[in-house]
């Protein structure tokens, strides 16, 4: 077993065709492509075909850790599950909190890669010293939370369990993985794993390996600098958690925190008015709420509670907000009726309707069969009118549509460029102006300034114009920016909620530090690098992806763009957007994207100043065998340029 700073230094492969494992070692790819999304994108590219479906076993479950994870408290417990996607045979991402990244580390992994079918069901077991892949047709058709609960029975109370419900093994497109701390992967990453026969991955680990580091001073002072700071989303979280208050429900609330944590986020386990118990996080926690307080007419455990039937059952919360509010939308329209779909739609809002679907979709039962294809599909299989009540709510993989580029306008290249709803890239904006405007509408005292935005914009997106969210100027610069330094995050692991820290509040400097980053890499691994270093890293990784998701089907230019609806349909916010109030109006006060839509013309501008920003070709909107080259990635030109892909 080797190891060097931040890394265990082994990879595990596993084939479950032939029930071969075998070790690779990390220092095959982590020089240039560091962790995460980096070292997955590149063992995708590697290995797996452009040609293949998200159900051929040669599919890769790709799971990685980063430097970060089980080494610097520094919120790094998290790791990136990759692998061709359900949702659109294409190459996909999802992220993991809780424990499992940090306990395998423990157990001497960097990561994992699952190729091959099992012949029937199995659950794969990891421990110090012995890898075994063992029947699990005892564990067949258990849910996620009862599959979690047997594992640790036959395995300790220790282990750690990452598994599928009913939804991976019925191969439902938007199938979730769960692991320790309801911890949820999204992406159809529930469905690739079932098509293997693969209905667990279980971790059993005494004590805790600890990683190397390179400099263990220097990153106990980073820690102690940051750690009293609160980021700009744990601020915003800590003032949504009034608004999911329940009088005499949750009042016993209880932090979880993830293993390896700085300080803690708005993450809670909470306890239901029947004693159910299990985790209370931002939107999960919310995608019924609309629906239950209007049928109900006052808040109670039942949003937490339809949270707790995806976890059980394994779906995602994003796509099935998306679906109720589509179902209630045909519903109200007459388009669909409680007999045509099995489906009680007249009581949407009720623990009855919520659970009956989730049940459905999870069983392919009925209706649940299309709706198990989500909304975009299913409304194509039922017809013209039910088409017609997609419109701007719901994402092109079928999540909700949050933070558009109608409101943001680089959040149109993010939607645009990324195989998913890229939430990572759309907080950086979105949640700093959210702030902003609490502030400028007097419903908080703390918050950034006027001139604290403009220092923001300048430090992290290259301009002060960029901060100015009612014009295009500067928002190809930053659209950049934003795309490195997240590409960065997501190789080192490090938490959304954390980093990058835009502004604290309670510093002498609120406005945040964008050297952190580079500052906790150097101190991990040794390698001397500075911010604009690391923001190269995540240039390279973004290439990369970028050429992984050319070479299945993405058409340069042409598919550069914001969805139809964000051309077409004025923004009419909704309470998470504060009614289109954003930064940069007249004087520098407040603005109002409300009634906007994209402008076609200056958005293909932006494009082309960003294609010169990138050095891609501006015309066509490929990448350049050249600048492939340049950020180190010769192996991905030649392929590239062979088959026509770059200029």
């Amino acid at each position: 077993m080797t190891t060097n700073n931040g890394y265990a230094g082994n990879i595990l492969k596993v084939d479950l065709c032939n029930s071969k494992t075998e070790i690779i070692p990390t220092e095959m790819y982590n020089d240039r492509f560091v962790g995460g999304r980096g070292i997955a994108a590149k063992i995708y590219w590697d290995h797996v075909r452009p040609e293949s479906k998200a159900f051929d076993p040669e599919n890769m479950l790709i799971l990685m850790t980063g430097p970060a994870t089980a080494t610097t408290g520094f919120c790094g417990s998290r790791c990136q599950i990759c692998a061709k996607s359900s949702l659109h045979d294409r190459f996909c991402y999802s992220n993991l909190g809780g424990s499992f990244g940090g306990r395998l580390k423990h157990a001497g992994f960097d990561g994992f890669i699952i190729s091959g079918k099992a012949p029937g069901p199995v659950y794969l077991w990891i421990s110090e010293n012995k890898i075994e892949i063992r029947n699990a047709e005892h564990l067949w058709g258990k849910d996620a939370l009862s599959t979690r609960e047997l594992l640790k029975n036959e395995l300790g109370k220790s282990a750690r369990v990452l598994t599928i419900g009913a939804s991976g093994e019925n191969k439902v497109t938007f199938a979730t993985l769960l692991a320790e701390n309801d911890s949820s992967a999204s992406g159809g990453m529930g469905a690739v794993m079932g098509s293997k026969n693969l209905k667990a991955i279980a971790l059993t680990v005494k004590g805790k390996r600890k990683n190397k580091v390179a400099n263990p001073e220097k990153l106990a002072a980073i820690k102690e600098e940051t750690r009293h700071l609160p980021s700009a989303s744990a601020i915003f979280h800590d003032i949504l958690s009034s608004y999911f208050h329940i009088d005499g429900v949750n009042e016993g609330l209880r932090a979880q925190i993830c293993y390896d944590c700085i300080g803690g986020c708005f993450r809670k386990t909470f306890r239901s008015e029947t004693g159910q118990k299990g985790k209370h996080m931002c939107q999960a926690r919310a995608f019924y709420l609309k629906q239950s307080v209007a049928y109900h007419g006052e808040m109670n455990d039942v949003p937490f509670k339809a949270n707790r039937l995806c976890d059980i059952y394994g779906v995602d919360t994003q796509t099935m907000e998306a679906l109720v509010m589509w179902l209630e939308k045909c519903g109200e329209a007459g388009v669909l009726s409680d007999s045509q779909t099995g489906l009680p739609l007249s009581k949407i809002g009720s623990y009855e309707f919520i659970e009956i679907l989730v049940k459905r979709i999870a069983h392919r039962e009925g209706i649940g069969e299309i709706l198990s294809l989500g909304p975009h599909k299913a409304a194509d299989k039922l017809g013209p009118e039910a088409q017609k009540m997609i419109t701007d709510y719901i994402s092109k993989t079928g999540e909700k549509y949050w933070y558009n580029p109608r409101m943001y306008i680089p959040h149109g290249l993010f939607y645009a460029m990324e195989p998913r709803f890229p939430i990572q890239h759309l907080h950086e904006m979105s949640v700093i102006n959210m702030l902003w405007g609490m502030r400028h509408m007097g419903l908080i005292k703390e918050g950034p300034t006027t001139h604290d935005m403009y220092k923001i914009a300048r430090r992290f997106w290259g301009s002060e114009a960029a901060g100015d969210f009612t014009t295009y100027e500067g928002k190809a610069l930053a659209s950049a920016k934003i795309q490195d330094r997240q590409y960065a995050k997501e190789c080192l692991i490090l938490c959304d909620f954390r980093f990058p820290n835009l502004y604290s509040g309670k510093a002498e400097d609120p406005v945040g530090d964008p050297t952190i980053e580079s500052q906790i890499y150097s101190a991990v691994t040794g390698k001397d690098i500075d911010e604009k270093g690391l923001y190269e890293i995540g240039e390279r990784v973004f290439n990369l992806q970028r050429a992984v998701l050319v070479r299945e089907g993405h058409q340069h230019r042409s598919d550069d763009v914001p969805q139809n609806c964000d051309y077409e349909i004025p923004l009419e916010p909704d309470d998470s957007q504060f009614y289109g109030i954003v930064h940069g109006g007249e004087n520098g006060t407040a603005g109002s994207r409300q009634g906007m839509v994209i402008d076609h013309n200056k958005f293909e501008k932006m494009k082309d100043e960003y294609y010169k920003i990138r050095k891609w070709d501006v015309a066509s909107g490929k990448q350049t065998s050249d600048r492939l080259k340049e950020l180190g990635l010769e192996d991905v030109s030649e392929v590239m340029k062979k088959e026509g892909f770059c200029s």
